[in-house]
């Protein structure tokens, strides 16, 4: 039989799992009854749009609805965004003292307990889910908490890092089941020792990436004079092993491009030092790849402190997905890069951030020579790139990316509210709204026709081929800061050194 000759309905089912090259080709051939199948296709329309918008439908979620209504949820998620549209707004008032650790995964916010008042460190994690109807709940580490890292999505996974208060303190991370705060199961070693450092080195700032079996952790004793401490470790989370010797380093900042390349910014070398990761099977060990170099600084300028942030991870499973609807590509996630630098011998200092659109990085380390070392600025940053104008921006949480939306709010809009801005990296977006033309509160920030001026304390001129959208809400907010996760913005005010309030403003 004559494949045009099949029912329509048999037709589809044929052409549902092509990918979009392969119908493109199919209505390259004019033939009438193709064109109406695939036009006609609520099922095609809606796998097109999950396309467009960079994610991926929920697996968990059940039961579904029509592929019909899930088209039109996926639409009226897009407009609100857009449009700065709120479905719904509910606050949570904080009946308790936070520490200064905290995290927002899937469709949780996490913060540290009330600190005990001698070490100012708590011995719990508190949690509640962005939606409605959640109650606070704690992991209790049972020690003093640095600090700790999430693999929600990919392992239902949260890493403790305590130390206790001994004369000689010992730095160690539990490895539980978020999901029940006991030992994760597929921990050989619930707990993993990383050193044994004296006490009046102080409290470290701490960093932690977990990306399948790789757990990345920086540690960094900010008021040690020596900084000889201050190291880089890798380990096999789920064997308890090392995968590499630990190296010192000069910042706390980390991020996983992909579950085998990982990203650590050094502030001596003014770069981005690239890492390939191979798993615990292969026999080959880690090994420095690149460094892509950063704009050159005038002389004695330095960076000073690098945090770097993208949500989600990238990740090679999926265990424990969050309840939101639609899920981020973590391949096409935007990384948030965020910096301070200084000048010798003085005492002000300025803050600089750039976002880097990870998979136009990952298309230019994937062309690179492996013997091409050091990478200037100039032949990687403006393509993959976009600078953003820290100063009059809330600097207070990293946590403010995810997928490819961005949300920013004034420095000062705890005394003198302000609005929100979410910027939208997605090329398609851009492409639908340059062509829709700029509207009430939106509009499309081009990329940069040509290199501008010098940028304060930058050698070279500072210039982006990376557009987005940006939408400014109508509304005045008096948030200490903002957040994103995948169905809302979240909204902190502050207290005394602590949270008092989130609110969540949910668009779907």
């Amino acid at each position: 039989m004559h494949f045009l000759a099949l029912p329509p309905e048999l037709i589809l089912a044929c052409l549902a799992d092509l990918n979009f090259a392969a119908l493109d080709a199919c209505l390259e051939t004019g033939n009438r009854l193709l064109n109406e199948i695939i036009f006609n296709s609520v099922l095609l329309r809606y796998r097109k749009e999950l396309e467009r918008a960079c994610v991926e439908e929920n697996p968990s979620r059940s039961p579904k609805p029509s592929v019909a209504e899930r088209l039109r949820e996926l639409r009226d998620r897009d407009a609100n965004w857009l449009n700065f549209t709120p479905t719904s707004r509910r606050t949570v008032t904080l009946d308790f003292r936070t520490t200064g650790i905290y995290d927002l995964a899937n469709d949780f916010y996490l913060v540290g307990d009330t600190p005990d008042p001698i070490t100012m460190l708590c011995t719990g994690i508190k949690y509640i889910r962005t939606a409605r109807g959640s109650e606070w709940r704690r992991i209790d580490a049972g020690k003093p908490i640095v600090d700790f890292g999430l693999a929600l999505e990919e392992h239902d996974l949260i890493a403790i890092v305590t130390y206790d208060n001994a004369q000689m303190r010992s730095l160690d991370i539990m490895l539980l089941k978020f999901s029940t705060g006991e030992p994760h199961p597929r921990a050989a070693k619930p707990t993993l020792h990383v050193q044994d450092v004296e006490i009046h080195r102080g409290r470290p700032g701490i960093s932690i990436e977990i990306v399948g079996e790789n757990i990345a952790f920086s540690v960094l004793y900010w008021a040690d004079e020596q900084r000889d401490r201050d190291t880089f470790h890798l380990f096999n989370w789920k064997s308890g092993a090392g995968k590499m010797t630990p190296f010192p380093l000069n910042n706390t900042g980390l991020t996983f491009l992909t579950p085998e390349i990982l990203i650590v910014p050094s502030s001596v070398d003014n770069s981005l030092d690239v890492f390939r990761i191979p798993p615990s099977v292969d026999s080959q060990l880690p090994s420095f790849l690149h460094s892509f170099g950063l704009p050159e600084l005038e002389p004695a300028h330095a960076i000073l402190t690098f945090q770097c942030r993208g949500e989600p991870n990238p990740r090679s499973m999926s265990t424990c997905p969050s309840r939101a609807k639609f899920l981020p590509q973590p391949d096409n996630a935007i990384v948030l890069f965020s910096f301070q630098l200084g000048r010798v011998a003085q005492a002000d200092v300025t803050h600089h951030m750039f976002v880097l659109d990870r998979a136009r990085f990952t298309r230019v380390l994937d062309d690179c020579d492996s013997d091409a070392g050091d990478i200037p600025w100039a032949e990687w940053g403006p393509q993959c790139a976009r600078w953003l104008d820290a100063d009059p921006i809330s600097m207070h949480y990293i946590t403010t990316t995810c997928g490819q939306r961005m949300v920013t709010i004034a420095d000062g809009a705890r005394t003198r509210p302000a609005p929100i801005y979410v910027l939208d990296f997605n090329p398609a977006h851009v492409r639908r709204q340059r062509a829709a033309g700029p509207v009430d509160g939106v509009r499309v920030v081009e990329a940069d026709e040509e290199p501008g001026q010098r940028r304060g304390p930058f050698m070279e001129p500072i210039h982006s081929l990376v557009p987005y959208v940006e939408t400014v809400s109508k509304g005045l907010f008096d948030y200490g800061a903002v957040l994103i996760n995948e169905e809302h913005i979240i909204g902190a005010k502050f207290g005394d050194r602590s949270v008092e309030s989130l609110e969540f403003l949910h668009f779907g």
